[in-house]
């Protein structure tokens, strides 16, 4: 008699950043619950994320890595010995080769097509793997808020790819906060069926500490190729904080910024033993993450998600953007009303608004009655599942 071996269905995935890693974070939080039921492949088009680890069961294909920079409207290589158009040519044929060789099931598109940057990319990539594969399946992965709520012509083209290419839409965030009609105008004219799966965020184990330790202050901006400015801020006011209350703070530069060296110089000035600095690596972070009394940081999808569901005193940078952030303001400012977070902006960075910030958000009660939804890669994964099996 024959020995049956269980081979797994296969997933592709398609994530692509341009500033920071919260489309990457939110990634490899789904493909971990999915790898369970599945083989995943994932085609990473942003910079590859120093010290941050992946799971062995996760297999992560780096594309030649395309990123933007704030101030302008076209997209760059990182590795700037290849053209743009020699770029995402080596991409393309990373892409056909690892769809050839492994004709996938199902294909996530991260965020597409509700972002259209790399919209030739992604439809030549879901065109590719029908070929190879008639009976394949395209989900669309996509945070709680997109950036349209007064519409623009661009919504058409991203009804359109859905309702299309797709056979599943999911909206990982919770409905009760932020339904995805309040910021897609055409939400209507959607007919792929869609879920809003509640909220995807990595399960933190947090440690106790003692009642006499001093209170730990962290302070992230994440990707880092924006907002250092912030870190400069909260070293050069350690000193007046630290005399209204003794604290510890500890430092996590950007997974890609370069001001390692010029904040440690900074801080060498100060000659305390109260503050930290740490180059960006994912795991270190959440083991002090697990620690704090307060989290600062940029307020983006991740940050805010992992303090509020893990009920941490958060304090926000909102920093104005060059080119405009409706999405985080508006999960910043609702959950600011809620009374889950404070917020300091641009003009509080150099002057006592920030300490004075820093003293009340520690002083704060933690707010314990948010209840949110966080259920985003199990929900999604028996989505996913479902399609997979025709249900």
């Amino acid at each position: 008699m024959k020995s049956s071996i269980n081979i797994k269905p296969k997933i592709v995935i398609h994530c692509q950043y341009v500033y920071g890693i919260g489309h990457f974070v939110r990634t490899i939080e789904l493909a971990k619950g999915l790898s369970n039921y599945f083989s995943i492949f994932i085609l990473n088009g942003g910079e590859s994320v120093p010290n941050f680890d992946i799971p062995s069961e996760i297999n992560l294909i780096q594309l030649p890595a395309i990123y933007k920079e704030e101030n302008v409207s076209y997209l760059s290589p990182v590795e700037s010995i290849y053209s743009i158009e020699e770029c995402f040519k080596k991409r393309s044929d990373i892409i056909e080769n690892t769809l050839s060789n492994l004709k996938p099931e199902i294909i996530i598109t991260e965020h597409f097509p509700f972002g259209l940057l790399f919209e030739d990319e992604v439809v030549h990539l879901i065109s590719s793997a029908k070929s190879l594969n008639s009976n394949v399946k395209v989900v669309c992965s996509v945070r709680d808020i997109i950036e349209s709520s007064s519409g623009s012509i661009k919504d058409n083209i991203t009804v359109q790819h859905l309702n299309n290419c797709y056979d599943l839409l999911l909206i990982h965030g919770d409905e009760k906060y932020f339904h995805l009609k309040n910021t897609f105008s055409l939400y209507n004219e959607i007919s792929v069926p869609n879920y809003h799966t509640g909220y995807i965020v990595k399960s933190i184990e947090l440690n106790t500490k003692s009642e006499h330790s001093k209170p730990i202050l962290l302070a992230s901006i994440a990707g880092g190729r924006l907002g250092k400015e912030l870190l400069n801020a909260l070293i050069k006011n350690h000193s007046a904080v630290n005399k209204q209350i003794i604290h510890k703070l500890i430092i996590f530069t950007g997974a890609f910024d370069s001001c390692f060296e010029e904040l440690r110089d900074e801080i060498k000035k100060l000659s305390s033993n109260d503050i930290e600095l740490f180059a960006f690596d994912r795991e270190s972070y959440l083991s002090y993450f697990s620690q704090s009394d307060l989290v600062i940081s940029l307020g983006g999808y991740n940050s805010i998600i992992e303090s509020i569901s893990n009920r941490k005193r958060l304090l926000v940078y909102q920093r104005e953007f060059a080119q405009g952030n409706e999405e985080q303001d508006l999960r910043i400012n609702l959950f600011k009303e809620m009374g889950v977070l404070n917020v300091i902006s641009s003009k509080d960075l150099n002057n006592s608004n920030l300490a004075d910030s820093i003293i009340q958000s520690l002083n704060n009660d933690i707010y314990r009655n948010v209840n949110l939804n966080v259920n985003g890669v199990a929900f999604s994964t028996e989505l996913i599942t479902k399609l997979n099996k025709g249900l």
